[in-house]
């Protein structure tokens, strides 16, 4: 049975994978994008894309998270395009608020701060913290706080509605374990959505690299004291990668580590660089489109992920596809419930287990390609984005 299904939000272009899963199984999909920011814009994953969207992706993002607080005419328009002919809606970012208009059934697809921030009535203290008193006191202070309050019960409201609450697997993520407890969210409506996009991307033969290239794709985000509005997914552990590749070099080690400028600590990490000794050994690479990303990951050895207790993402998944080794803190005690096996990789989460790690890769290039083709046999197998869409629709359409 075809199924018309409307996707709000596209954090991360993870619902634009998630819609092209349910193209290819013969769904019809309306994408709805909520935000003007590249990291989220499908232009970045297909630039042919810039100038005209295909006609099932529908830009709503002139709707301002104001509009859905103040449940302007802006946000009826995207509530229009969530609601007209649809069979299911899927609701990632702050699409759950949204849910009270809708009679049909709905999966919520949780990718971080829908939950962290905009789930959570601590996201008041954060947004009104530098307000004047005399502000906050006012009659539009008031008024906008109400307003955000009201916001916040909309979303953990549709949060519990849901049919199905994509989220990783109950231990991944403490702090989003305890809010979606809070919220009344039930553990048979978890489902943990993990997939790799094999369509576009193919597998590649390593390149003639003089030297071991690493390639750090994870936000440099390790200060967690410094970022009290972000989650435990948002931290990638970067301090640990540093920490563990100076060892490596002092150890004789000649790679290249190449880091993207992107995430909250960029300055912190050029002082941990500098306070190690090696800049000699780091390439700094501006932040790009997704698909000049893809590039950088196809001309480099090996793909670093998170080295926190986050879980792994986009870009091992990617990484994966593309036939690439990974290594991060791959989260086997996650992933072995959640699949037959665990995850493909160099399992690390210590400094001396990267410096480790790195110097068997240093003379065994070997190594390289025949965990690479571990990486994209685990996706095909596993991961693939159709199969986890039909895992999702089982379990919400009867």
């Amino acid at each position: 049975m075809s199924l018309s299904i409307a996707i709000f939000g596209n954090t991360n272009n993870s619902s634009l994978f998630l819609a092209k899963g349910m193209k290819e199984l013969g769904h019809e999909v309306r994408l709805i994008l909520n935000r003007k920011e590249a990291l989220h814009r499908p232009e970045s994953c297909h630039p042919i894309w810039r100038d005209a969207y295909p006609e099932w992706i529908v830009d709503c993002s002139k709707m301002t998270d104001e509009d859905i607080a103040f449940q302007t005419e802006e946000m009826d328009k995207s509530v229009h395009y969530l609601t007209h002919g649809i069979d299911l809606a899927i609701l990632n970012d702050t699409g759950p608020a949204l849910a009270g208009y809708l009679n049909i059934p709905y999966v919520v697809f949780l990718t971080g701060s829908d939950l962290s921030y905009w789930a959570n009535f601590n996201m008041l203290n954060l947004r009104t913290a530098q307000w004047a008193p005399e502000f906050k006191k006012s009659p539009q202070g008031r008024q906008y706080i109400m307003r955000f309050i009201d916001l916040v019960a909309r979303q953990r409201d549709g949060i519990l509605g849901a049919n199905l609450v994509c989220y990783p697997q109950r231990g991944t993520i403490p702090s989003g374990d305890l809010l979606l407890d809070e919220i009344g969210v039930l553990n048979s409506c978890r489902f943990m959505l993990f997939s790799c996009n094999l369509t576009d991307l193919k597998p590649r033969k390593l390149n003639d690299n003089r030297r071991l290239i690493i390639l750090n794709g994870a936000r440099i985000n390790f200060k967690l004291e410094s970022h009290p509005e972000l989650s435990a997914i948002d931290f990638k552990g970067t301090d640990i990668l540093l920490e563990g590749f100076a060892q490596y070099i002092k150890a004789g080690g000649s790679g290249e580590l190449r880091m993207v400028r992107k995430g909250w600590d960029i300055d912190a990490a050029l002082a941990l660089i500098e306070e190690l000794g090696i800049q000699c050994h780091i390439k700094w690479l501006d932040e790009m489109p997704l698909e000049q990303f893809h590039h950088e990951m196809i001309a480099a050895d090996l793909i670093c992920d998170q080295f926190g207790t986050s879980l792994p993402g986009g870009v091992t998944l990617d990484a994966y596809a593309l036939g690439r080794v990974v290594m991060a803190n791959l989260r086997k005690d996650i992933f072995r419930k959640r699949f037959p096996k665990p995850l493909p990789g160099f399992d690390v989460e210590t400094p001396s287990e990267v410096a480790q790690a790195l110097g068997r890769l240093e003379h065994n290039r070997r190594l390289l390609i025949d965990m690479g083709d571990q990486s994209r046999y685990y996706a095909e197998t596993y991961l693939s984005t159709s199969s986890m869409c039909s895992e999702l629709l089982s379990r919400v359409i009867s």
